[in-house]
Order: C-alpha cells, then sequence, then structure tokens
C-alpha cells in the first residue's frame, strides 16, 4: 500500500502541475498562441489517423497475403503491438468480438514469426503446454516434470512428449501465465511454441520480448481450464517448419 500511495501521489502531482500550467497558459495567453496549440493538436491528430490507417492497411495485407515482407512487415508488427490491443480495449468483456480479435492477433503474429523464414535447431525449440491439457482425472504432477507422464493417452501431452524427447525439443507444462514467463526467462530458448486459449496466448505473445512465440490456441470441448486439446499434427508441422 506505501508503494502504491507514492505512486498515486506522483501521479496526482504531475496532473496538478500539468492543471496549474494549463491555467496559467490560458489567462494569460494570447489568441495567436491559442491558434498554434490548435494547428498542433490538429497535426497531432492527423498524423495518428494517418499512422493508424497505414498499419491497418499493412494488417490486412498480411492476412489476406499470409506473409509479408520488409516494410509492410514492419508495419504488421506495429499494428500488432498498438492497434490490435486498443481494438480489444473497445470491444465489450466477454465478447465474440473480442475473441476474434484475439484470433486475429494470434494468426498475424504467426504470419509475422514465419515471414522471416529463420531455422532452428531442436533443441532451440521449446514446447510450452498448459496444465489444462491434463486429464483432470490423472493424479500426476506433470507441471513440475513433464517426465513423470506415463503416456496413458488419455490427453495429448503424452503424445507431445514423447515427440519432444524423439526430436530433442525441450517441452513444459506450465500451470499459468507467471509460471510459463519464469521458465522462458530461465531457458532462454530460441523460439516458443505455445499452445493456450486465445486469452493466455495474446497476453504471453505480447509480454515475451526479444523471443519469437508461435501460438496454438487450444481446444476447449468441456470449457475453459478443463481437459483441453490441441492438434498435434498442427504443432508437429509446425515445428517442421522451423527446424534446419
Amino acid at each position: 500500500m506505501k508503494t502504491f500511495l507514492r505512486i498515486l501521489i506522483i501521479i496526482l502531482t504531475v496532473f496538478i502541475s500539468l492543471l496549474i500550467v494549463f491555467g496559467v497558459a490560458y489567462v494569460n495567453a494570447s489568441i495567436d498562441v491559442y491558434s498554434a496549440i490548435l494547428v498542433v493538436l490538429i497535426t497531432t491528430v492527423g498524423f495518428c489517423i494517418g499512422a493508424l490507417a497505414v498499419m491497418s492497411g499493412a494488417i490486412f495485407h498480411t492476412f489476406k497475403m499470409k506473409k509479408a515482407s520488409g516494410l509492410t512487415l514492419t508495419l504488421t508488427k506495429l499494428g500488432l503491438r498498438i492497434l490490435m490491443p486498443v481494438a480489444v480495449l473497445f470491444t465489450k468483456s466477454n465478447s465474440k468480438e473480442k475473441k476474434s480479435i484475439r484470433y486475429i492477433y494470434i494468426e498475424l503474429n504467426n504470419i509475422v514469426v514465419e515471414s522471416y523464414n529463420k531455422k532452428y535447431d531442436a533443441r532451440d525449440i521449446m514446447i510450452l503446454l498448459p496444465h489444462c491439457l491434463q486429464n483432470s482425472q490423472c493424479g500426476l504432477k506433470v507441471t513440475s516434470d513433464p517426465e513423470l507422464c506415463r503416456q496413458c493417452g488419455k490427453c495429448k501431452i503424452g503424445v507431445l512428449l514423447k515427440y519432444a524427447k524423439d526430436n530433442g525439443l525441450n517441452l513444459f507444462v506450465a500451470t499459468g501465465g507467471t509460471v510459463a514467463r519464469n521458465i522462458v526467462k530461465k531457458t532462454k530458448p530460441g523460439i516458443i511454441i505455445s499452445v493456450a486459449c486465445e486469452r493466455d496466448l495474446m497476453s504471453g505473445i505480447s509480454d515475451i520480448k526479444g523471443i519469437p512465440v508461435i501460438g496454438i490456441i487450444n481446444k476447449q470441448p468441456n470449457g475453459p481450464c478443463i481437459n483441453t486439446d490441441v492438434d498435434v499434427e498442427g504443432i508437429i508441422n509446425k515445428i517442421k517448419q522451423l527446424t534446419v
């Protein structure tokens, strides 16, 4: 609470200072100053509109062509970081529109990552799975050690673990976003193949800096966070595209 109070005081101080400055300027400024301020505001708004239009055009082009390069690739990346999160804010909570925008964000992110056509050694690839992929009736705690999995076939963790071991890949099962970020920070992979719901994927992709992430949205036949499923072949195909 002390930290929060200190930050709150700083924020209030800044806004009060701005209010005083604007108040003094309002009392003492001439009509020419008002005109100059208005011109600056109009120019700023115009620039923002132009930037948003250019980023939107790049996003639509990349989404349609399923690849990007050069300036289009750069603008699409900017749109992912600036425009898409703002679009999520303008949708209603838990609405279909919000879910659709998250789907588009993840697909665009995957296109951007794949557009670099970079290849990786198997040991530099991390497969990051959510704990909800594990069968809820299983008594083994694979989140602490995936090697404990007996590969009984009741969930897809066993299949993916076997594939990872056979091909020299790193596989981890995370209980949540914080654990996933700590795993990434500790292991520092070259690229991440992450499976999660669209909300967690968008959050994780935007939070992780400097490491490319391929997002795979899980299937939720029983609702979110319990006995989820994933397209194993889709993951394997992504890995084959990325390996040397």
